[in-house]
């Protein structure tokens, strides 16, 4: 009886079959719409998804891309160097996307990705007391990926089991200042291997799948270099970035409506500290560091509901509302976050998609504190600071052709 029903409301909503397609791209965009731009939960950019591997074309392609603007300041700043000029803290950065899915047959399909994971920028400018602590600091990765389903008919719908490799590469640049003209550069570099496993249930003429993924951790031993003073030191240290678990779901409920959501946890706790130290060294510790990345975060839920909603043959809308679970513990500024967003999807062609959408967010205030270093060494250069709950935005595109 239920699934009767399900079959009337989406006849009436025309979501059969060309509106699943449409109603299906625009509830994935405006999930990864409103996914933490990278001031909220840790350093997720909302990029490490596999929507796209579910395209009912033969042959899917897309591009596309998203600006994300946090705007943090920290004020009230004091510390070992004593009080400071406020500092405006989040940097604006630009995340890439591509896919290529490919379906092999009824229940085997596969899909190539290029995918920016991660992602943490930082500018604090030379105004500020604490420039030896940073001038600027970022944290960007790549994934090249390859997942695949293959299925089963499972009572009246589709029973998956994902899979998929990347090999993925992260690296980080820090700027400190010691006074006019004098810097000192950070630069190190790792690639590493991730993996994922999950499984998907689809019954396409009803809109309706849902997916349950797990992500693996990836561990970097990173290398490169502590550049200052014109000497340039080779230095090693590591991080782990986390694994997650990511749980999806989408219906069509009424006549030109679908409701979309999920729920995602990740393991920020492992990315608590990277200490870099010199060559040589026989273990990498915060004693011997010279540099390094301190997050000490810990693990976060983000949790997103929204609706799409059908207005022609060639429009759709989306909304959504998302709540990301900040990782700070108070060494950072990575606070709870709410999301707002909203997209449009316009299909000027059989074989084409265009969406266009953004997305506004509150970061909460709190404080901070970097005074003590992890193994509860001193900070030489650590200061406490505040700060009010703060604006975040986003913008984005992207281009679907299917064959």
């Amino acid at each position: 009886m239920i699934f009767s029903t399900m079959r009337r409301a989406a006849r009436a909503a025309g979501i059969l079959p060309r509106g699943v397609a449409m109603a299906a791209a625009v509830a994935a965009g405006a999930v990864a719409m409103t996914a933490g731009p990278a001031a909220a939960g840790g350093y997720d950019t909302g990029e490490r998804d596999w929507e796209f591997l579910f395209s009912e074309a033969g042959v899917a392609t897309e591009a596309g891309v998203r600006y994300l603007a946090p705007r943090r300041t920290l004020t009230g700043i004091t510390g070992t160097l004593g009080p400071s000029l406020n500092a405006r803290e989040a940097e604006a950065f630009a995340v890439p996307r591509g896919s290529l899915a490919v379906r092999l047959g009824e229940n085997f399909r596969c899909m190539a990705s290029y995918r920016e994971p991660w992602g943490g920028h930082a500018n604090y400018g030379t105004a500020w007391t604490y420039t030896a602590s940073a001038v600027e600091q970022h944290f960007s990765s790549r994934d090249y990926g390859l997942t695949c389903a293959a299925g089963a008919k499972v009572g009246m719908g589709r029973l998956s089991v994902v899979g998929g490799i990347s090999v993925q590469e992260a690296s980080y640049e820090l700027i400190q200042g010691f006074g006019p003209g004098i810097t000192a550069v950070t630069d190190v570099s790792d690639r590493g291997v991730a993996w994922r496993a999950g499984f998907a249930y689809e019954i396409p003429e009803y809109a309706l799948r849902a997916s349950l993924i797990y992500d693996s951790a990836v561990d970097y031993d990173m290398t490169g270099t502590f550049t200052a003073f014109g000497a340039a030191l080779p230095v090693f240290g590591a991080i782990t970035m986390p694994q997650s678990v990511t749980l999806s779901a989408q219906s069509g409920v009424a006549p030109g409506w679908l409701a979309f959501g999920r729920v995602k946890w990740t393991d920020w706790s492992v990315a608590d500290n990277m200490p870099l130290c010199p060559v040589g060294v026989p273990a990498c510790t915060q004693a011997a560091a010279v540099s390094g990345l301190t997050l000490l975060f810990k693990d976060t839920w983000t949790v997103t509901l929204g609706a799409a909603h059908q207005l022609s043959e060639t429009v759709a809308l989306a909304a959504s509302l998302t709540y990301d679970q900040g990782a700070t513990q108070g060494f950072t500024s990575q606070t709870d976050t709410w999301v707002a967003g909203l997209e449009a999807v316009i299909s000027p062609g059989d074989n084409v998609r265009l969406s266009f959408g953004g997305s506004l967010g509150l970061m909460t205030g709190g404080t901070l504190s970097t005074m003590v270093l992890p193994g509860g060494i001193p900070n030489p250069v650590g200061y406490t600071a505040s700060f009010g709950d703060d604006l975040l935005w986003s913008l984005g595109g992207k281009a679907v052709v299917t064959f």
